[in-house]
């Protein structure tokens, strides 16, 4: 499992992050992942170590995360 500092010192953008964790679940959730036993099932879990240890790559549109953050006013 992953320890909880690795998930609350996390410096990117969240909302990105749980973007690409969500992603990545429904690709394990439809096509099943080598790892998966060693998480008991736990399909978010695996994404989220998957994710935050740059062991897939993966992007998010970029017109996508702008229009989340100025939705947010978080655009300068």
């Amino acid at each position: 499992m992953l320890p909880v500092y690795e998930i609350v010192d996390f410096t990117g953008n969240r909302y990105l992050l749980a973007k690409a964790v969500m992603i990545r679940a429904r690709q394990i959730n439809f096509m099943g992942d080598e790892e998966l036993e060693k998480f008991n099932g736990k399909i978010a879990s695996l994404a989220l170590k998957q994710v935050l240890y740059n062991e897939i790559k993966y992007y998010i549109p970029e017109g996508e995360a702008k229009s989340r953050e100025e939705k947010s006013g978080k655009i300068t």
